[in-house]
């Protein structure tokens, strides 16, 4: 099959290309807009069946009027008192966004003329500022969240009147800077990896066709991929930026690694003088087998993402997966078909064959070859000393959850919550509610402020926990404000009911406030800790069905974390355990098989390790980002075999013919040349992340770029190959005298 496809493209180059060329036309004439993308995006990264949307559920159910899954904050701020011509186009504002726009979108919006009740809560004591919450049913990370919050800032910026200024903050406008910010590093990395490219191909062929060919036929699969996946959305699929921009990258160093290779035969074909047919066959035909296993490889680690159950993994595993198919293909085919057409023109001004740099680099490998089967105890150990450091740190890695801390400081979310703390309390911004469900659990009216007290006291125990709003505080702690204080009375807890008691009397609802950011570490823990002591209190006071609900960002990005934790432990036994078992079936050897993934396993470590380092140590970051872990697994370790996977073959070849010595040394030299281009390659675009500015892209690229490195110019060339020596008991001095010649195949 891989011979007469050889023969097609070889034979009929043009139809090829014109065939590549109408799929994309017709993916570009039928892709959903971006508005239709919006409008299909999930509403949560979590299962229906997760807690959280359990309990998203259960507050819609019992709380209708101040439920959300969102919370977009408009914070208005003057600088006097504001004026009668300021709280008219407030009030006008709350009607508009209660409206057919905010019946549409399924708003509920919370602001001093909806809920006068809560004046003191929206507005400030100095008079100057005013908050307006709108309430949706949407995730804050999606387009369709950033959609609402540019239809709020649109009505705003048509009526503000002069003199009040305003910024979005809360969940919702966090979210919205979020996308743009990613959607801005999308296209930054994207710019950013074709210029990588670009140069490197100059500078390996030094002929400009020779570089475009490549960088042409994988740049059009990147946009077929693309516009594929998009096209997915219609059926259930999602495709976030994160997961658009690492297809990417990957794309674009994998599809141009494939294609090098590919290039690498042919053009030593070209150098014997062999028609450009006869080349085109001979090279699918010679480094097809490698390609595609190096691909199926990488492939089937990636669809190891769909075990998760968190929906970006599970997403961009099999989003990964088809794209790199795409690539390979375009690899196979495209990249054959426009190198047939240009023919030896495609190296021009140079001619094809062996240059002086190739025999250069020739003899570099050659030494290193010979050094590491002269001595393969030595070059063992050096790589594990040298590894030692950075392994012991990336196996004690901190992550952080923290998204607030990522978002620039010249956003309005950002200086939206330093007007909440300028006016009211930032804490204000990202409370998070406790919801105690069950039969009777409030009764009769004073049931209900008892043991909203009796909540409110557990609460108050955390040292992080600043404040505590119940149906027997509506306000917070009467002892803060006279508003507070006439709020605790009968009549302001009647008028506060529909907040904190459902009307069958069977949910009880609170709201906390904590002293620490809504996604730190201090957060978590102290919600986590509060919900354990009143599930604890529940227990021992209420009947037995009673349920403990919460609601809010900390409770959120605390069951991300618990789905994260078990994706983690799932992912990563799936992708060693298969990438296992291709590498034993590929090799036909156990022993050498588990070297080749132990190697991979190592340079993940080193990577975590030198990361952290570098961005905690040396950048005063508070931790890595948790997406960061799974992400660089995944892709280094299936990634990281391919190179691997083209050296032992060859070894594997090179042994039916030599001793275990000569075919390590000569595999090492002849692979040395094409696959550390590859690598630099490699390490270049998926590096390119680090361009983006988004502390989450810049981590995941330093991690892919040095893992690459290290695989590329330590584990392949030194530790695979020495410590294959060294477990079969086989070391001899090296040749002298004998040149071995880099070939330019990797089968």
């Amino acid at each position: 099959m891989l011979a007469r496809l050889a023969r097609s493209v070889a034979a009929h180059p043009i139809p090829w290309i014109v065939g590549w060329l109408i799929v994309a036309a017709g993916l570009a004439l039928t892709t959903p807009s971006p508005e239709e993308l919006a409008r299909i995006e999930p509403r949560s990264l979590l299962a229906a069946d997760e807690p959280y949307n359990q309990s998203l559920a259960l507050e819609r159910e019992a709380f209708p009027e101040i439920a959300s899954r969102t919370r977009t904050v408009v914070i208005f701020e003057c600088d006097m008192a504001l004026s009668a011509e300021h709280e008219a186009f407030i009030r006008d504002l709350s009607t508009q966004l209660q409206g057919d726009i905010g019946i549409e979108r399924g708003w509920t919006v919370i602001s001093p003329t909806t809920q006068p009740l809560m004046q003191s809560r929206l507005r400030s004591e100095d008079g100057q500022s005013t908050m307006v919450v709108v309430c949706s049913d949407t995730n804050y990370l999606t387009r369709r969240s950033v959609s609402d919050v540019e239809t709020i800032e649109s009505i705003i910026a048509s009526t503000i009147p002069e003199g009040l200024r305003y910024e979005i903050t809360g969940e919702g406008g966090l979210g919205r800077d979020l996308v743009h910010s990613s959607e801005k590093a999308f296209e930054r990395t994207t710019h950013v990896t074709l210029l990588a490219l670009l140069v490197i191909l100059v500078i390996v062929y030094r002929a400009p066709l020779a570089a475009s060919v490549p960088l042409c036929a994988i740049g059009l699969s990147v946009m077929v991929a693309i516009m594929l996946l998009n096209q997915c959305t219609q059926f259930g699929w999602e495709l976030g930026s994160i997961e658009k921009t690492i297809v990417v990258v990957l794309l674009f160093g994998s599809g141009t690694d494939y294609a090098l290779f590919w290039l690498a035969e042919y053009r030593s074909g070209l150098g014997h003088h062999a028609p450009r047919f006869d080349a085109a066959v001979n090279s699918t035909n010679v480094t097809g087998p490698a390609i595609i296993a190096s691909a199926a490889t990488t492939v089937c680690g990636l669809l190891m993402l769909m075990s998760a159950k968190l929906l970006p993994s599970y997403n961009a595993g099999r989003a990964l997966a088809i794209a790199l198919t795409i690539s390979l293909v375009a690899a196979m085919t495209l990249v054959p078909a426009m190198a047939v057409v240009l023919g030896r023109g495609l190296y021009w001004p140079r001619q094809p064959g062996r240059g002086a740099d190739s025999r250069q680099a020739g003899r570099f490998w050659t030494a290193i070859s010979r050094t590491v089967v002269a001595h393969p105890v030595r070059s063992v150990v050096c790589c594990l000393l040298l590894f030692a450091w950075p392994v012991f740190r990336g196996w004690n890695v901190h992550y952080t959850y923290d998204a607030l801390g990522v978002i620039p400081q010249n956003s309005s979310a950002a200086r939206g919550r330093e007007l909440a703390a300028k006016h009211f309390s930032s804490e204000q911004l990202f409370s998070w509610t406790c919801i105690l469900r069950a039969n009777g659990v409030a009764a009769e009216a004073e049931t209900a402020v008892e043991r909203s007290a009796e909540l409110s006291k557990i609460c108050r125990q955390n040292e992080h926990v600043v404040d505590v709003w119940s149906i027997a505080a509506p306000l917070g702690d009467p002892s803060r404000s006279v508003a507070a204080t006439l709020a605790a009375s009968s009549v302001g807890r009647s008028q506060s009911q529909a907040f904190y008691l459902s009307k069958d009397a069977n949910a009880l609802r609170i709201e906390v406030m904590l002293d620490s950011p809504p996604l730190s570490d201090a957060a978590m823990d102290s919600c986590a800790s509060v919900l354990q002591q009143i599930e604890s209190w529940a227990g021992e006071h209420l009947s037995d069905d009673v349920g403990v609900f919460a609601t809010g960002l900390t409770p959120y990005i605390l069951d991300i974390k618990s789905v994260a934790d078990a994706d983690e432990v799932r992912v990563t036994a799936l992708v060693i355990i298969v990438i296992f078992l291709i590498v034993a079936y590929l090799v036909r050897d156990l022993i050498l098989a588990i070297v080749m993934i132990a190697a991979t396993l190592l340079v993940f470590f080193v990577t975590l390790g030198v990361t952290e380092w570098f961005f905690v140590t040396m950048m005063g970051q508070s931790g890595i980002d948790w997406k960061v872990k799974l992400f660089a697994f995944v892709i280094l370790v299936a990634v990281g075999q391919d190179y691997n996977i083209f050296l032992v073959t060859r070894i594997l070849q090179e042994h039916k013919s030599h001793e275990l010595p000569l075919a390590v040394e000569k595999a090492i030299a002849s692979t040395g040349g094409v696959i550390s281009s590859c690598g630099a390659i490699m390490a270049a675009t998926l590096g390119s992340l680090a361009a983006t500015g988004l502390p989450f892209f810049q981590e995941l690229g330093m991690a892919f770029a040095l893992g690459v490195l290290v695989d590329t110019f330590l584990v392949r060339p030194i530790l695979v190959p020495a410590s294959l020596l060294v477990i079969r008991g086989h070391r001899r001095p090296s040749l002298e005298g004998a040149e071995i010649l880099p070939v330019q195949s990797t089968s």
